[in-house]
């Protein structure tokens, strides 16, 4: 199973209205999850159906995720002010997981609106994925935009960390790439905007997770054909294990 696709939706008390989760994902995603025969589902606190040939599994746990894992997490959300709040707070979660997905682009839009279907759940404060706590709505929002555009949600799928480096420069790092069977990217030291490394660390994760691309040590990289990006691959600053770095 790929760890892409797990996920915990961060509630503020131990309930889960099953109908309304099940309405949502009809009505806002067209999706209908197929209970089988188990329509009653003996555990009304879990489901398990299936969408096409990949298996759902969505089970609500009444009590905080394990080990302060999401409060640790919601400290790299630097666009959310509120995530260590929600994390702290958090009294239950949901468990979202797709089991047997067969190709990773359409697991990952599947997988998305599951989880944006979840956050219409009254007491859903905040996800749990990326290794950080995003805001449910920004979540919701993005799904709804590259579902609109038929593009790979990479906002919902891989994290982008920024932070400071000495002189102004700016780092910055991918969390969710080796879900997808690809190495985490950084940028280190980059003398761009902010926004331009985040955008730019961005559209090479889509396009490497789209076009199925393994990009290799001492190879280029550009999105014209005068830019030239140098890759390395060399052990994470920001990231844990090997990191492909991007000279940008």
């Amino acid at each position: 199973m790929s760890t892409a696709f797990t996920g915990f939706v961060l509630l503020k008390e131990a309930k889960f209205d099953r109908e309304k989760f099940l309405k949502d994902l009809k009505e806002d995603w067209k999706i209908t999850l197929d209970l089988g025969e188990d329509s009653e589902n003996k555990e009304k606190d879990m489901l398990v159906g299936n969408i096409g040939d990949i298996m759902v599994a969505v089970a609500l746990m009444p009590a905080p995720i394990p080990n302060n894992e999401a409060v640790d997490n919601a400290k790299t959300n630097y666009r959310w002010k509120d995530a260590v709040k929600v994390a702290e707070e958090h009294e239950a979660h949901i468990l979202v997981s797709l089991l047997g997905e067969p190709n990773l682009v359409d697991g990952a839009k599947l997988y998305t609106k599951i989880i944006s279907a979840l956050t219409k759940q009254e007491n859903c404060t905040g996800i749990n994925v990326l290794g950080t706590v995003l805001n449910p709505d920004m979540y919701r929002d993005f799904t709804e935009y590259y579902t609109e555009n038929d593009m790979f949600p990479v906002e919902n799928m891989i994290f982008i960390g920024l932070y400071g480096a000495e002189d102004n420069k700016v780092s910055a790092y991918t969390y969710g790439m080796e879900g997808f069977g690809k190495k985490e990217m950084e940028i280190l030291a980059s003398f761009e905007s902010p926004e331009d490394v985040y955008y730019f660390l961005q559209a090479i994760a889509d396009y490497v997770i789209t076009s199925d691309v393994i990009l290799q040590d001492g190879e280029t990289i550009g999105f014209t054909a005068e830019q030239k990006i140098p890759i390395s691959q060399s052990k994470g600053v920001a990231v844990n294990g090997t990191t492909l770095k991007l000279g940008y």
